[in-house]
């Protein structure tokens, strides 16, 4: 995933954040692709440790995918643990973020609860978080949402996604490509399928979709200030 930050040529108007969604979206794509567009001092560790979750380290590399050079965010935790939705808010409210972070990371959850719920047949209250529940999950939601405050909270526009195809193993078995939750996070967001079968959209990066992205289509007018290349696995 790239993200491009650009200007209007009205130097007043607020940064825009161009989200080329060619390959898909994930949080960890989000995340690298943001680190890319601050600048190369900056201390992510350092901002992740205002998160109140430990037993967790964060590997950041450059490699490639397809000839591009991006960067890569790995967060490695030896963790198993299944949340509620009711228990990544406690964490929220015992970690040093801002209010703004704050309220978009409890946005970004609940409605992930309510497409996990809606695809299960319960409640937002009785559904268990799996893979999204798991810390590497909170990090890269959480992160994003820290990252964009870093950035000044700019304008986010997206292009079309790329779902990708096929099948993809998870905890409730083998899913068609998009997983069910993530298909009802995609609900009236334009979508397109390129590429060999896999996922290309997980359920992190498109519920960050939903949160940000104000309007979807072609990189409008404007200056291009700098690019950022998020690679994903």
């Amino acid at each position: 995933m790239r993200d491009t930050i650009s200007s209007s040529q009205n130097n007043n108007a607020p940064q825009l954040l161009y989200l080329d969604c060619l390959s898909g979206i994930s949080g960890d794509m989000f995340l690298g692709a943001l680190l890319e567009l601050l600048p190369l001092e900056f201390d992510l560790t350092g901002t992740l440790s205002a998160i109140a979750i430990k037993g967790y380290y964060v590997e950041v590399a450059r490699e490639k995918r397809g000839g591009m050079a991006g960067t890569k965010v790995r967060v490695r935790s030896d963790e198993h643990e299944h949340r509620h939705l009711s228990d990544i808010l406690e964490i929220l409210k015992g970690s040093a973020l801002s209010d703004q972070v704050r309220g978009f990371a409890e946005k970004a959850f609940s409605l992930l609860a309510e497409a996990e719920a809606r695809v299960h047949g319960t409640t937002v209250e009785e559904i268990h978080f799996h893979e999204v529940g798991a810390v590497d999950s909170i990090i890269d939601v959480v992160g994003a949402c820290l990252l964009l405050e870093q950035l000044g909270w700019p304008r986010v526009i997206a292009s079309a996604v790329n779902i990708g195809s096929g099948t993809v193993e998870c905890a409730h078995g083998v899913m068609p490509v998009p997983a069910p939750a993530t298909a009802e996070l995609l609900k009236g967001i334009p979508v397109r399928v390129l590429g060999e079968p896999m996922e290309r959209t997980t359920p992190t990066g498109a519920v960050l979709l939903r949160v940000f992205a104000q309007e979807y289509g072609n990189i409008p007018d404007g200056m291009i200030s700098g690019i950022g290349v998020g690679l994903g696995e």
